[in-house]
């Protein structure tokens, strides 16, 4: 008897797009496109696969039929400054945008696809723009004689603002000293632009190392450049984001009605120099998934 094969849902993690769920995309896409375009920005496709020395662990790896290992896309900015330093070597500035997918591992748990669109700035003049609580983090870290192990553990502990893991972790491998108490603050929950001074002026009393405090003056000096601007800002000291190459300010956009962050990025002034060009570079993505429902 003929077997039926039963209809196949979507990995979990995974969707599919359909009819007006689709036209939504297309519009959202359309839309940020537009903006792009009229900012002086180019598009740029790069392949859904790459070598896997491209990404980060976090990228879903494979062996091709050659031995090679290869992931799939789990980053747009690392496949741009591949393309920048390589394809684009020499040209500066670079205004680049792109749009697709990514697809991404968990330590625990299945392989999630999420929707991106986004903006690199690449060869941008050297200024003191380059701050950021990725520096500070790494700072202290640094004062605290952590491990590699153990910094990506508080690292971990910090992204999730997870106050009683952090807490033990310190507790149990952080000798006692500003270093510790300065970690553990990391993990308090974002600040208005208005309680900034208040909590920098905490921070740099804690402030172990010099390097630390050049970190705390730098986001000082950015959060007084968006006030002349007219913008304000939110500041969160613990903002270390998930990816390695990240070497300056970063930062999260948030929207009224999503359940979590529709974009960030950074300054990442290094990732370039890992395919033979090193230049400073900053950009940000958009997570789709998240902003159309707000569409």
């Amino acid at each position: 008897m003929r077997s039926v094969m039963e209809p196949a849902a979507p990995l979990p993690g995974t969707q599919d797009l359909l009819l007006e769920s689709a036209r939504r995309l297309r519009r959202c896409e359309a839309a940020l496109c537009e903006v792009f375009e009229k900012s002086g920005y180019g598009e740029v496709i790069p392949p859904a696969i790459e070598g896997a020395d491209v990404f980060g662990p976090e990228a879903f790896r494979a062996l091709d039929r050659s031995g090679r290992l290869i992931a799939l896309r789990a980053d747009f900015t690392a496949q741009v400054a591949r393309i920048a330093a390589t394809r684009l070597a020499g040209v500066s500035p670079l205004r680049l945008y792109y749009r697709g997918s990514i697809v991404r591992r968990l330590e625990s748990g299945p392989v999630y696809e999420r929707l991106q669109a986004g903006c690199e700035l690449v060869g941008l003049k050297q200024t003191r723009i380059s701050m950021g609580s990725t520096g500070y983090f790494s700072a202290l870290a640094s004062a605290a004689g952590a491990s590699p192990r153990l910094a990506t553990a508080l690292n971990d502990a910090v992204d999730r603002k997870d106050l009683p893991t952090l807490r033990t972790l310190c507790e149990r491998e952080v000798p006692p000293g500003k270093a510790r108490e300065a970690i553990l603050m990391l993990a308090e929950p974002p600040r208005p632009q208005t309680e900034a001074r208040e909590l920098l002026q905490r921070a740099e009393s804690l402030a172990p190392t010099d390097e630390a405090k050049t970190a705390l003056h730098r986001v000082s000096a950015a959060l007084q450049a968006a006030r002349n601007l007219g913008a304000e800002l939110e500041v969160d000291l613990g903002e270390v984001r998930g990816l390695g190459y990240y070497s300056g300010i970063v930062f999260n956009l948030y929207a009224a009605g999503a359940p979590r962050p529709v974009g960030g990025g950074g300054r990442y002034d290094n990732l370039l120099g890992r395919f033979g060009d090193p230049r400073p570079a900053v950009g940000y993505s958009l997570d789709l998934d998240a902003i159309m429902p707000l569409c």
